[in-house]
């Protein structure tokens, strides 16, 4: 998910579709490679590396393409899209391991490469919106303005918002694979038998795929702040991860499964639809692809809380670590509101900026529209004087007068008409 950025501004330039395929057809070529790998060393490369390539490729334009579909009902499509992840993820596990026992996990990993052309398949389900290339921006309406000069991409480093959206997000995702990756380890240190333990990951996933979808309908209502939801859901993570040396048995381990699935479904939905609140439109491809990979690089949580077992010899210490850090994101995202209130962000439509067609120089608009200057009305009589050459220089000097006399003769030689 490093290449986020990447992913994001191709995404931009050449469209969802193309780029969605192309990570598809990445992760297949270095699946059938791993299966191939004759050592860890390949298998880092080939497993680690190119199929992050590929998911990063793959994962980002479907975020973005239900930002841009989505208007009304933006947090019920991101949950129910989110939703299927988790499921696939539940529906993988048991068949990687069907597969491994059967064929081996070569032969696995051909099966799961030839799955994937599902995922090349419906990336051409990404009808664009707009031409490659175009985003709704007003750098595009105003391509000859001074705006332009402003609309770049490490801009977004510079906007508080968005530095405190991150850095909240950063703290959040340290922990957030801890659970898929030491939960069950940690339940058969317990004394839990290990098919046990594994049922406390289909607790967890179940929850949280149906979760996703009913976290999301809420979120889709006027009445509800997201931030707020976002702000419990990071909060209610955190508690449980703290929570984890008090559970001893495989009934409180099952309902920590449970309550997590339930908890973190709330932050997980609304890491792309309030980034979109916040960050606009279109900036949306660029701001969701430093995201993740700040998520990437702040994924820590799970050598860590390895670490942590290797020298105490238990993953105690991992979770607590990983759920202070949890809280400490719900009141760093408490500033995101003061933020907003003192930070004058940059024009985000075309609606909100006045341009002076003079200096060119570019002004936002306050929170109420600029009040119209009236121009004083402009008389509907225009006077007209003749250019007549006068004769006589006696009357060069004065204003020429209208007459009206029947009499041709006494009619002067210039008129004054009122039109």
């Amino acid at each position: 998910m490093v290449c986020g950025p990447l992913s994001g501004k191709l995404t931009v330039r050449y469209g969802a579709r193309e780029i969605s395929i192309l990570g598809s057809l990445i992760i297949m070529i270095s699946t059938v490679c791993s299966s191939y790998a004759p050592n860890l060393g390949t298998l880092f490369f080939t497993h680690g590396f190119l199929t992050g390539v590929g998911s990063s490729f793959a994962f980002t334009p479907g975020m973005i393409m239900v930002s841009q579909y989505f208007t009304t009902k933006r947090s019920l499509a991101t949950g129910i899209v989110m939703s299927g992840g988790a499921a696939g993820a539940l529906v993988q596990t048991r068949l990687h391991l069907f597969l491994i026992d059967v064929l081996g996990w070569r032969q696995s990993l051909r099966v799961f490469s030839g799955l994937l052309i599902i995922c090349v398949i419906t990336g051409f389900t990404y009808l664009p919106l707009n031409p490659k290339g175009y985003t709704r921006s007003v750098v595009d309406n105003l391509k000859n303005s001074p705006l332009k000069k402003f609309v770049v991409d490490l801009g977004l480093w510079k906007d508080k918002i968005f530095l405190i959206w991150v850095a909240a997000n950063g703290l959040c995702k340290f922990g957030f694979f801890i659970p898929y990756v030491h939960l069950v380890k940690h339940a058969v240190q317990l004394g839990i038998p290990v098919h046990s333990a594994t049922n406390i990951m289909l607790f967890l996933g179940l929850t949280s795929m149906i979760s996703r979808i009913i976290f999301g309908r809420i979120c889709d209502s006027e009445r509800i702040n997201r931030l707020y939801i976002n702000q419990a859901s990071v909060f209610g993570v955190g508690l449980l991860y703290m929570l984890i040396p008090l559970l001893q048995s495989y009934g409180s381990l099952v309902a920590f499964g449970l309550f997590l699935g339930i908890a973190d479904a709330g932050n997980y939905i609304l890491l792309p639809v309030l980034t979109f609140d916040l960050m606009g439109a279109e900036k949306m491809p660029v701001a969701w692809g430093f995201m993740l990979t700040v998520n990437a690089v702040s994924c820590l949580g799970p050598p860590f809380a390895g670490w942590v077992n290797d020298m105490t010899g238990s993953y105690n210490l991992g979770f607590v670590v990983a759920g202070a850090l949890n809280v400490a994101a719900c009141f760093v995202l408490a500033l995101i509101p003061l933020a907003k209130s003192s930070t004058r962000q940059t024009c985000k439509s075309i609606m909100n900026v006045t341009i002076d067609r003079s200096t060119q120089e570019i002004t936002q608009w306050a929170d109420n529209l600029p009040p119209i200057a009236e121009e004083p009305p402009v008389s509907k009589y225009v006077n007209y004087f003749s250019t007549t050459t006068f004769r006589s220089p006696e009357i060069t000097e004065s204003r020429p007068e209208v007459y009206r006399g029947d009499d041709a003769e006494t009619a002067g030689p210039a008129e004054v008409t009122r039109l």
